[in-house]
């Protein structure tokens, strides 16, 4: 199997930008599919939360598009954040002109396996279960994986 080199994104040209979390509608030139996938899963982080506390509270969302348009989201950490949440950035081959639904789908994927990370944090959950984030009918929407309920969250 011949290996594939990692890409250095940070030390190509790239567009990068960083807004608040839980900021309703920042002002931003981002992409806008982008900028309503990140509000969309911050909208979803405020609920449904299972576990011990985490404080995402001072979390900047980050993205960043490479020189080939490819993306890479995640959490900027900023220097002055004073919770127990650290930055992540993850790329998965999604380009910037994604359909918003598809990237808001990405996004909570991501953030549901970032929060996984932490001890005893389930996002979103239905109790025992974790829910899964799913495109039903072009709309993103959370599935409960054991009893395929997709109904629109």
């Amino acid at each position: 199997m011949d290996s594939v080199p990692l890409r250095d994104w940070l030390n190509e040209d790239a567009l990068v930008w960083r807004f608040p979390l839980f900021e309703q509608a920042p002002k931003t030139d981002a992409p806008e599919a982008w900028v309503a996938a990140f509000g969309a899963v911050a909208r979803d982080l405020q609920c449904l939360r299972y576990g011990r506390a985490v404080t995402l509270d001072g979390l900047l969302w980050e993205l960043i598009v490479n020189d080939e348009y490819y993306v890479i989201a995640g959490w900027h950490r900023p220097e002055e954040y004073v919770g127990d949440v650290g930055g992540f950035g993850i790329g998965h081959g999604l380009v910037m002109d994604a359909p918003v639904n598809e990237a808001t789908v990405w996004v909570a994927d991501i953030v549901q396996n970032e929060l996984a990370g932490y001890e005893f944090v389930q996002w979103p959950s239905e109790g025992k279960h974790p829910l899964l984030p799913r495109l039903r009918e072009q709309r993103p929407v959370w599935a409960n994986p054991h009893t395929e309920d997709m109904s629109l969250r």
